[in-house]
Protein backbone atom coordinates (compact mmCIF):
# COMPACT_ATOMS: atom_id res chain seq x y z
CA UNK A 1 0.00 0.00 0.00
CA UNK A 2 1.29 3.40 -1.19
CA UNK A 3 -0.03 6.26 0.71
CA UNK A 4 1.31 10.12 -0.80
CA UNK A 5 0.72 13.16 -0.32
CA UNK A 6 0.92 15.64 -3.38
CA UNK A 7 -0.23 19.81 -2.44
CA UNK A 8 -1.12 20.35 -6.21
CA UNK A 9 -1.84 17.12 -7.78
CA UNK A 10 -5.36 16.52 -8.87
CA UNK A 11 -7.16 13.25 -8.26
CA UNK A 12 -7.82 11.27 -11.25
CA UNK A 13 -11.23 10.06 -11.63
CA UNK A 14 -9.65 7.05 -11.34
CA UNK A 15 -5.83 6.21 -10.15
CA UNK A 16 -4.11 3.68 -11.90
CA UNK A 17 -3.13 1.76 -9.07
CA UNK A 18 -5.32 0.65 -7.10
CA UNK A 19 -3.11 0.08 -4.01
CA UNK A 20 -2.60 3.97 -3.71
CA UNK A 21 -4.27 6.26 -1.20
CA UNK A 22 -4.00 9.81 -1.69
CA UNK A 23 -4.23 12.48 1.87
CA UNK A 24 -4.65 15.87 2.64
CA UNK A 25 -1.43 16.07 4.81
CA UNK A 26 2.10 14.93 5.20
CA UNK A 27 1.06 13.92 8.67
CA UNK A 28 -1.83 11.70 7.63
CA UNK A 29 -0.21 10.07 4.86
CA UNK A 30 2.60 8.80 7.36
CA UNK A 31 0.02 7.36 9.35
CA UNK A 32 1.27 3.46 9.97
CA UNK A 33 4.03 4.28 7.29
CA UNK A 34 7.24 1.51 6.99
CA UNK A 35 9.18 4.80 5.43
CA UNK A 36 8.96 8.50 3.67
CA UNK A 37 10.28 9.25 0.27
CA UNK A 38 10.72 12.95 -0.31
CA UNK A 39 10.69 12.94 -3.69
CA UNK A 40 9.66 17.20 -4.23
CA UNK A 41 11.05 20.29 -2.48
CA UNK A 42 7.42 21.33 -1.61
CA UNK A 43 7.81 24.52 1.30
CA UNK A 44 5.32 22.50 3.15
CA UNK A 45 7.60 19.56 4.01
CA UNK A 46 10.29 21.96 6.09
CA UNK A 47 7.55 23.04 8.29
CA UNK A 48 6.28 19.79 9.09
CA UNK A 49 6.53 18.52 13.15
CA UNK A 50 8.54 15.73 12.32
CA UNK A 51 9.69 14.83 15.90
CA UNK A 52 5.89 14.58 16.05
CA UNK A 53 5.46 12.55 12.67
CA UNK A 54 8.08 9.82 13.89
CA UNK A 55 5.46 8.98 16.62
CA UNK A 56 2.84 7.89 13.97
CA UNK A 57 5.20 5.97 11.54
CA UNK A 58 5.13 2.36 11.96
CA UNK A 59 8.62 2.15 11.43
CA UNK A 60 10.27 6.30 10.75
CA UNK A 61 12.66 5.83 8.05
CA UNK A 62 13.15 8.45 5.65
CA UNK A 63 14.64 8.39 2.13
CA UNK A 64 15.05 12.28 1.63
CA UNK A 65 15.73 12.16 -2.17
CA UNK A 66 16.26 16.35 -2.57
CA UNK A 67 18.10 16.69 0.63
CA UNK A 68 15.29 19.07 1.96
CA UNK A 69 15.60 18.34 5.52
CA UNK A 70 18.90 18.75 7.92
CA UNK A 71 20.36 14.83 8.89
CA UNK A 72 21.43 15.32 11.96
CA UNK A 73 18.09 17.07 13.66
CA UNK A 74 16.26 14.20 11.84
CA UNK A 75 18.20 11.65 13.19
CA UNK A 76 17.77 13.15 16.68
CA UNK A 77 14.40 12.64 15.98
CA UNK A 78 14.09 9.07 15.81
CA UNK A 79 14.68 8.80 11.96
CA UNK A 80 16.51 6.37 9.84
CA UNK A 81 17.64 9.07 8.00
CA UNK A 82 19.34 8.59 4.36
CA UNK A 83 19.74 11.56 1.89
CA UNK A 84 21.46 11.32 -1.66
CA UNK A 85 25.04 12.10 -1.65
CA UNK A 86 25.42 13.04 2.09
CA UNK A 87 26.75 10.67 4.94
Amino acid sequence: MVRCWDPIARPAAAEPWTSTTRHTSVERALEGADAAIIVTEWPQLTQVDWPQAVAVMRRPVLFDGRNLLDPATMRAAGYRYLSVGRP
